[in-house]
């Protein structure tokens, strides 16, 4: 059998999905960053000849090559044997399939790249601008009520019930941004159920060996 090869930047959220479900799923895989772009910069020529869209993660199964992070997951729960990542009635799949949605077109875009990135990589100068604050509290306002509609879903314990499936390796690395920011521990205390389930998020052994380990000064700013 090939080797699988995830291709992905360590800190992406995304990427980090990804190489949960293979440790999850109990297979043999290799991480490779190597002709991956640094943030802010282009898509390399290799990274486009593996997905055109340039994006990660990318699989690499033998020369079966697949991009986009849902997609990725699937197939390493039906490709291979292991635990199941997914539920198995249709009800628990269907309710599985729309937090999968509502996390790459919702939650993925209001807690990753409309609040922590900014936060992350606008300079010192422009985090003083009132226009910036207005705008991160406006983001802030609508996490929150993200968080609210997240909260009851992971009221039995995970997503799909008392099993860690693949909404949850999708959500919770970005709730671990989230928990990162400066408010954003304060946001998961309004969301109690979200929170438990990010700390037994953090103490499983797939999170561990993802950990993006934040810088410190990210960390202290939180």
């Amino acid at each position: 059998m090939s080797v699988v090869t995830i291709i992905g930047m360590p800190r992406s959220n995304l990427t980090r999905t990804v190489r949960i479900a293979c440790l999850e799923k109990e297979i043999a895989f290799e991480f490779s960053t190597k002709n991956v772009q640094t943030p802010g910069h282009p898509p390399t020529p290799e990274l486009l000849r593996s997905n055109p869209f340039g994006k990660v993660p990318v699989l690499n199964d033998g020369p079966f090559v697949l991009y986009e992070t849902a997609a990725i997951c699937r197939y390493v729960d039906d490709r291979f044997p292991g635990p199941l990542l997914r539920p198995v009635s249709a009800q628990k799949v269907a309710w599985m399939n729309q937090w999968i949605s509502l996390a790459m077109t919702r939650l993925d875009q209001n807690i990753i790249r409309n609040f922590v990135i900014p936060m992350v990589l606008t300079d010192d100068a422009k985090r003083h601008d009132p226009g910036f604050a207005i705008q991160m509290n406006r983001m802030a306002d609508i996490i929150r009520h993200d968080l609210s509609v997240l909260d009851p879903a992971y009221a039995d314990g995970w997503i799909c019930g008392d099993r860690f499936t693949i909404p949850d390796m999708m959500i919770m690395p970005m709730i671990h941004y989230l928990n990162a920011m400066p408010g954003g521990p304060e946001m998961l205390a309004d969301a109690p159920n979200v929170e438990d389930a990010f700390m037994r998020f953090r103490a499983r052994g797939s999170a561990a060996q993802t950990d993006p380990l934040l810088p410190e000064k990210l960390l202290e700013s939180a």
